[in-house]
């Protein structure tokens, strides 16, 4: 919150603990109509009751002959300027994934009826999840997972398209991105002149490590795949992005998928913020149960995601070799406390604030093992001394990889039992307890 006045803050404050509608934000910031300033609320698993920054169709984009048996998925639209035509690319199949083509369609509308032009596989190439893109000059690109060397989604495949936007650009051919690293769920933003590509893993319905590439083009080459966000991406998966141009800034909002894995699949949608430097090529993603976004300016109000647990003195019940229980609180999501070698259940880990805090949230990211994945059972306690003890029960959580609780308590040490962990392809429990990061916000 920094640049805030002190009624700003605390209007953040309140608002985070009592959950305001957007509408209930006008008049805690001077100056600021309400059709400026959107909240942006997330909570996890929930079905979101509202979509806080809604495109032009809320109904989705309606196609008008789509064969019986068919259905599209990541369908996504951009506009013509010469043809004055809304065109789509999505992913087209039938029952399974074995179709694995692209549609086409167009219309005069943006939310359509879209009449289908061609359902195909670009140069003969396998398509599945997928992405358009519109650059600044109004070459278009479609960019989609596929499969170059025998496996499915093994690489990301990326074409230019006609000035039509209705084909693929033969004479560019197939760009090849991230050969064998199975990646999925393509958004392209960018910067100035950086190109900015984010992907997740191909883990079925399962949350993934989030990761992005930068290029000077849409044809490459493309850097490395570097780790954003935690080790699920919060819970979600790529799935669109709200760019808000304003006058003194851009917003990029990534609208994500919350997967709650085989139990609680596709549960609902996040929006988090992407900051993007082109001048360093990094992307940064982070998780923000409430944000604000001018949509006149474009400007970002981010709440402070400074733990107060962060680098204090943290203990556990055991550790193996190579681990730490500072990982759990070291300000990384890529480090994390391991409890042993072996599964050993039950195992905890403590924290100790150095004073008596007001906790107001704790996120925690868990460990996931990609083909065995496992949501946790936990609880949270609370001690003013150590000793005596305040138990919040989370054995009910079938969440994946991210959890978030909500707390109006004031306390010195924090511990976090680790109760077990369940597999959702195994009926024996063999991971080790763990944690990525602990997160304490007040």
């Amino acid at each position: 919150m920094k640049g805030l006045s002190f009624r700003a803050r605390t209007a953040i404050r309140r608002m985070r603990a009592l959950a305001l509608a957007p509408a209930m934000v006008t008049g805690l910031f001077p100056g600021v109509a309400e059709a400026q300033l959107v909240t942006v609320q997330n909570k996890l698993a929930n079905h979101y009751a509202y979509d806080p920054l809604p495109d032009a169709c809320p109904n989705g984009h309606r196609i008008a002959n789509i064969p019986e048996g068919y259905r599209t998925e990541r369908d996504h639209v951009i506009y013509n300027d010469s043809t004055h035509k809304w065109v789509m690319w999505a992913h087209y199949e039938a029952s399974g994934y074995g179709t694995a083509q692209a549609l086409v369609a167009q219309s005069d509308t943006e939310c359509g009826p879209y009449t289908i032009v061609k359902t195909f596989r670009p140069l003969d190439r396998e398509i599945r999840d997928d992405y358009v893109w519109k650059d600044n000059d109004g070459t278009a690109y479609f960019l989609a997972a596929s499969r170059k060397n025998g496996g499915a989604n093994d690489t990301m495949a990326i074409f230019r398209l006609t000035a039509n936007y209705l084909d693929v650009d033969v004479s560019a051919g197939t760009t090849w991105a991230f050969e064998n690293q199975y990646r999925e769920a393509p958004i392209v933003m960018k910067k100035g002149n950086i190109y900015f590509l984010l992907t997740s893993a191909a883990a079925g319905w399962y949350p993934s490590q989030g990761a992005y590439a930068t290029a000077t083009s849409m044809l490459g080459p493309w850097s490395p795949l570097a780790n954003f966000g935690n080790a699920s991406t919060f819970g979600g998966q790529n799935a669109d992005v709200r760019i808000i141009r304003g006058s003194g800034s851009t917003a990029n909002i990534l609208v994500l998928d919350h997967l709650g894995g085989a139990i609680a699949r596709d549960d609902g949608r996040m929006w988090l913020p992407v900051l993007l430097d082109d001048q360093a090529r990094t992307a940064t993603l982070d998780y923000y149960s409430t944000f604000y976004v001018d949509k006149t300016t474009g400007a970002l109000t981010l709440p402070s995601t400074d733990s107060v647990a962060a680098t204090r003195p943290a203990t556990a019940s055991a550790t193996a070799s190579g681990s730490s229980p500072q990982y759990g609180n070291d300000r990384s999501y890529q480090t994390k406390w391991s409890a042993v070698s072996s599964a050993n259940w039950p195992a905890w880990w403590r924290v100790d604030l150095g004073s008596a805090r007001h906790v107001g949230e704790i996120q925690i990211s868990w460990p996931m093992t990609k083909g065995s994945e496992a949501y946790y059972k936990y609880k949270i306690e609370f001690s003013s001394d150590g000793t005596t003890w305040q138990t919040y029960d989370f054995t009910n959580n079938t969440l994946y990889g991210f959890t978030v609780d909500s707390f109006n308590v004031t306390a010195r040490f924090i511990r976090v039992q680790l109760v077990t962990a369940v597999l959702s392809n195994n009926p024996n429990n063999w991971y080790t307890p763990a944690l990525w990061n602990v997160r304490v916000l007040n």
